[in-house]
């Protein structure tokens, strides 16, 4: 049973009469919408980057990094880790919640191995020690940011002398 009274619906109807045009759109204007809605329905809304598109840029040695998506305004960013065997991320602290999920390989961290599947979420003013390689790993990493290199190891000096 409808929850609306029959006066309701013919309130609705009236409004709805007042916004149909007296006669209909000439046949040029009609077709033209018409090919306006329907590109707009087939437009693909959801963003793809295939596997091998993108760019892999060397951030720190034996790092590099591939981002999958850079939101300026909100000041996150999605990106790949790429990590060679033996390399370090090294110390940092975080403004922003930082998601991680180990993709390939492992991690070792404070003294804890990370393998393929596992998830690690950093909140904000996290200090992270450096994350180690020993085998190389890919990351799939959601975080503010990344600075630029000069930036990081300016960071990690601090963090050594904090």
């Amino acid at each position: 049973m409808s929850p609306h009274k029959p006066q309701d619906n013919d309130t609705l109807l009236a409004a709805l009469a007042g916004l149909v045009p007296e006669q209909a759109p000439a046949p040029e204007a009609s077709a033209a919408l018409r090919a306006r809605i329907l590109a707009d329905a087939r437009r693909m809304r959801t963003q793809v980057i295939r596997a091998d598109e993108g760019q892999w840029v060397p951030f720190v040695p034996g790092i590099r990094i591939k981002t999958l998506r850079r939101d300026e305004a909100e000041g996150t960013q999605t990106s790949l880790w790429r990590i060679d065997p033996g390399a370090v991320v090294p110390p940092h602290p975080h403004t922003r919640e930082e998601e991680c999920m180990v993709m390939e390989g492992s991690v070792v961290h404070d003294g804890v191995e990370y393998f393929a599947g596992d998830f690690l979420l950093a909140p904000v003013g996290e200090r992270h020690h450096p994350f180690l390689a020993p085998n190389g790993a890919l990351l799939l990493i959601r975080s503010e940011l990344i600075p630029d290199p000069e930036k990081l190891a300016r960071l990690a000096a601090e963090n050594k002398n904090a």
